[in-house]
């Protein structure tokens, strides 16, 4: 007892010290100026107003918008993950997740916006440019979907069409061993020049764009490359960096089309 009373007291007179030179860094963290639900220490992180209890005007306080996952920035039913306060890409609820600020673009002001950083892998809130996060792609060949990951984010979901039932796209794992911008295709049966955007993954075998059909997502369509839209081709491209995971899992659609 006489242990706890001894730690306590300590404790209660470190509090009452830090108070005595700092008060308004005690008061802001229990201080709630507009009674919303959010303290004046949370106002500051969510970047909403401490002296407006409903700071995007919708009749809904902000602590309680905040304690469901709504966008206290945003009038209407919008998610916290569907709202990008600052504007750099990264949703509100992606930059909590990197610890990064909701309000400000670059949030360890060294030239790259939250986003960019995020998406090759990087800290938004630090100056270390060292990789911390993996980053993978997924395609899913009986969903006719490929998906890239930073950590265990998803941050793209893009329709594909993958090879046909009789020149799958190879199942497994692998990684991206070279990025070419501008590449011709030559077979058998067919010439294509001027691809873009190629990401090789196994020899012989690439994820790129492609400009000669608008089946994307919904039917098989190559001799195994994984094929893109051009855009969203482009997208994936400028953040793939070589030793990029790629994983192709799930079923070749047997009859071209994807079962809806």
């Amino acid at each position: 007892m006489k242990k706890n009373f001894l730690t306590l007291s300590t404790t209660s007179l470190f509090v009452i010290f830090i108070f005595l030179l700092f008060p308004q860094l005690v008061l802001a963290k229990d201080t709630d100026t507009d009674n919303d639900g959010l303290s004046d220490v949370q106002e500051a992180y969510y970047f909403t107003d401490p002296n407006n209890p409903d700071t995007d005007l919708d009749g809904y306080l902000d602590g309680v918008e905040v304690e469901h996952n709504y966008s206290p920035h945003a009038p209407g039913a919008k998610m916290i993950y569907e709202n990008d306060y600052d504007e750099d890409g990264l949703s509100d609820w992606h930059e909590m997740w990197f610890g990064s600020s909701i309000g400000e673009k670059d949030t360890d002001q060294d030239g790259q916006d939250d986003y960019t950083e995020a998406m090759v892998g990087h800290d938004p809130t630090s100056l270390n440019t060292e990789k911390r996060y993996d980053t993978t792609i997924v395609v899913d060949r009986t969903k006719q979907r490929l998906y890239y990951y930073v950590s265990k984010l998803k941050m793209f979901n893009f329709p594909v069409s993958t090879g046909n039932p009789e020149t799958e796209t190879p199942h497994g794992e692998f990684a991206v061993s070279r990025k070419i911008e501008v590449k011709r295709y030559v077979g058998v049966d067919y010439d294509l020049p001027h691809v873009k955007w190629n990401m090789e993954f196994k020899p012989g075998y690439y994820i790129h764009s492609a400009y000669w059909h608008n089946d994307f997502g919904k039917r098989t369509h190559s001799h195994g490359c994984v094929n893109l839209l051009e855009e969203n081709a482009k997208e994936l491209y400028q953040y793939v960096d070589l030793g990029t995971s790629v994983h192709v899992i799930g079923e070749t659609p047997k009859h071209y089309q994807v079962e809806m």
